[in-house]
């Protein structure tokens, strides 16, 4: 062999195995239906976690998620006790959190809705010119505005210096789609009688992260001016939250793993109902490029152990190529509503990029984070 083909030899070897690589991989996956059958393998926790994160993943994983191992039919005759038992222990988490932030909380009723408002300790005139709403998460079945809608809005509230009204919007089973969309409607109207739409701004995490996306959608459909911006946070424009992450997470979570040829079950369900159609763009708006074209500024926030990164990474992609404006924000190692833990400081990383959001689109000159 020559020396020209001793040093070109493997040089060609690598060329034509990279080349057939494509072809193997086709036959693998026409083989399997696309389908990739994983070994198992250690993952460990993310270097780039801080120490407080790393020992709250780590508390995760040795107590585990007993709701994420029930099916709907136990979820549903369970739903009473599961609702005391997470309203009981997120308020207990709201009074430390409203002490510590200093902020002032009221109740009432907006054209009939139930809702929680924060006000900051300290606002401007330019701030007590706008208003944040909230939407509180619970798989549109648990929570309420007084518990996780607090956990969310008491921290957005003291750091943007911008009062939040967090809605009690009707959830399932007792109640079906569109009913949660109908009230965050009905709460959007009358806050347009007290504030112009370009001072007023929508977020919510998880389920309400779904909420907020199906309210724009909602908005538009009733032909409603737009708010200035919003986050979906913890959460997609695809109510299934389908997509890689799904897999993934529930394995990485010990979970239920979705079935391949349909989704598994979730509590979502309770709310949606069998005779939904999840590409309805009330229900889905991502695939509604119509729809999706009206949205205002949008901030995702999620993490790579979220199950719902994929379908956040899928909506901002499609508002970025239909030249919407939206900015997604993605933690290491961190997951689903890692930002409902203000000691984290993840989280507080997080609020300050939702802070500087809303001041941005809502108008306001940039100010001092509040901090507890």
């Amino acid at each position: 062999m020559t020396g020209y083909l001793r040093k070109t030899t493997p040089a060609l070897f690598a060329l034509l195995a990279s080349l057939a690589a494509p072809v193997a991989i086709a036959a693998e996956a026409a083989a399997h239906d696309g389908i990739r059958h994983m070994p198992a393998f250690d993952l460990p926790l993310s270097p780039f976690l801080s120490p407080q994160a790393q020992a709250v993943a780590r508390d995760g994983m040795a107590h585990g998620d007993p709701l994420a191992k029930m099916d709907n039919a136990t979820l549903a005759r369970e739903l009473p006790r599961i609702r005391a038992e997470t309203e009981a222990w997120a308020k207990g988490v709201v009074e430390p959190l409203r002490e510590r932030y200093g902020v002032k909380i009221t109740t009432a009723t907006w054209n009939g809705v139930p809702v929680t408002l924060v006000q900051p300790r300290a606002a401007s005139p330019a701030q007590r010119q706008r208003l944040l709403i909230e939407l509180h998460g619970g798989s549109f079945v648990m929570g309420s505005a007084a518990s996780f809608g607090m956990m969310e809005a008491i921290p957005v509230a003291a750091m943007t210096g911008v009062t939040v009204v967090s809605v009690d919007y009707r959830m399932g089973p007792e109640h079906r789609f569109p009913a949660a969309s109908e009230d965050v409607a009905t709460v959007y109207r009358e806050a347009l009688k007290r504030y112009a739409p370009q001072h007023i701004g929508l977020f919510g995490c998880s389920a309400g992260g779904v909420l907020t996306g199906e309210s724009l959608a909602w908005f538009a459909k009733e032909k409603l001016p737009m708010p200035a911006a919003a986050g979906m946070f913890c959460a997609g424009g695809d109510a299934r939250y389908r997509g890689d992450s799904r897999y993934v997470v529930a394995a990485v979570n010990d979970a239920p793993l979705p079935d391949v040829q349909g989704a598994l079950p979730i509590m979502e369900d309770l709310y949606y109902g069998a005779d939904v159609d999840f590409h309805d763009p009330l229900v889905s708006p991502v695939f509604s490029d119509a729809v999706l074209a009206q949205f205002p500024p949008l901030l995702f926030i999620t993490g790579t152990r979220a199950a719902e990164l994929s379908n956040v990474a899928y909506t901002h992609s499609r508002l970025v190529d239909l030249g919407r404006e939206a900015d997604l924000h993605v933690w290491d190692g961190m997951g689903h509503a890692f930002h409902l833990n203000d000691a984290l400081p993840e989280s507080q990383q997080a609020l300050r990029v939702i802070a500087r959001f809303f001041h941005k689109h809502l108008q306001l000159p940039p100010a001092p984070a509040a901090t507890p």
